[in-house]
């Protein structure tokens, strides 16, 4: 039985000097060190795998990925996102070579990208459907992120340009004050949701802001909470420091009282790290409100209320943790008073 050839590069003495020997295509190839120095023989053993590492023909999009994703392992607060954003990426582009990706690839993806089924739903039960402009720009900025990690180690001569998604429209859909009383009158069925839901409509705070809060973020004394987590890295998305209303307080101190964890939203003894799709879709639908919201359309509606209201655009980016900028770019059109006075100058 033949011996299993080995694929690794590796030093061997031929004819006087060290030569590098490895397989390519089932062929073995030697290259000669020009040296007799074995030390000097390594440096270049290591010098060529480094090169033999950065062909393109050694690194698949599969791979980028994986040394993308585990490059940041360490620098994001949603990294698990940022591994659900690459798994599509890595099935349906994974077999490419870095330098096969161009924008005749992408289009295919994109053309392509349809929703998977629910882990709860038999898969001859599911719909597939194309997925949202939105899902499709965090896939294309985690491709584009480890192209150019690839890039910038030397796996290519540059990272391809690609023409990104087009930007979601901003939602208009927003909740009224009529429905959002209806939705937490329907959460309080389940504790979680309900706690849940009053630190969406009463604080307008990011969903894993609310789900990452634990009890020492909570003063009953002040009546403030602290949704900046101690240790948390500052990203974009920031975190804000809000005072409770009447209700939430109500909500809060019931929740104290019988709390099993450190986390405020908990669920069998435990916390909730990702998400409550379904108790949260069971919750809209008991609401009867006509139409499904997410948790986000909770922290978009606030902001429209905010902006009805006539909140000036400081104090509600403040409560939101959101900027300034977006805040007047997207909801300034739900201020009744916005442009009344430009709208005056047309009087005939």
């Amino acid at each position: 039985m033949p011996r299993p050839k080995n694929d690794k590069p590796r030093l061997e003495w031929r004819r006087g000097k060290w030569a590098i020997q490895y397989w390519e295509g089932g062929n073995r190839v030697r290259i000669s060190t020009g040296t007799e120095n074995e030390v000097r023989a390594r440096q270049a053993l290591a010098d060529f795998e480094a090169e033999l590492e950065r062909r393109p023909l050694k690194l698949t999009v599969a791979e980028a990925l994986d040394r993308y994703v585990t490059h940041r392992s360490e620098k994001v607060q949603a990294f698990d996102r940022l591994k659900e954003a690459a798994k599509p990426l890595r099935a349906a582009l994974g077999h490419l070579r870095v330098d096969q990706v161009n924008q005749m690839a992408w289009d295919r993806y994109t053309a392509e990208r349809v929703t998977r089924p629910h882990r709860l739903v038999a898969p001859e039960k599911h719909k597939p459907r194309p997925v949202s402009t939105g899902t499709l720009r965090r896939e294309f900025n985690v491709l584009r992120a480890a192209l150019r990690r690839a890039w910038k180690d030397g796996y290519l001569v540059k990272p391809p340009e690609l023409e990104a998604p087009p930007d979601s429209a901003p939602r208009d859909r927003y909740l009224t004050k009529a429905e959002a009383k209806r939705l937490v009158a329907a959460s309080k069925q389940t504790p979680h949701v309900e706690v849940f839901t009053a630190l969406a409509v009463y604080t307008g705070a990011r969903k894993a802001a609310m789900l990452s809060l634990k009890w020492d973020q909570v003063d009953f004394i002040t009546g403030m909470i602290d949704y900046n987590e101690p240790g948390r890295t500052i990203t974009a998305k920031r975190r804000a420091i809000v005072p409770m209303t009447a209700d939430l307080r109500e909500v809060l101190k019931h929740a104290h009282k019988v709390r099993q964890t450190d986390y405020v939203v908990e669920y069998g003894s435990k916390p909730v790290p990702h998400g409550l799709r379904w108790s949260f879709a069971k919750m809209c639908e008991r609401a009867e409100l006509g139409w499904r919201p997410t948790p986000h359309h909770l922290k978009h509606s606030v902001a429209s209320w905010f902006a009805m209201a006539g909140v000036p655009i400081d104090q509600a980016a403040d409560w939101l943790a959101t900027d300034p900028k977006t805040l007047r770019r997207v909801y300034r059109k739900f201020d009744p008073s916005y442009l009344r006075t430009v709208a005056s100058a047309l009087a005939l």
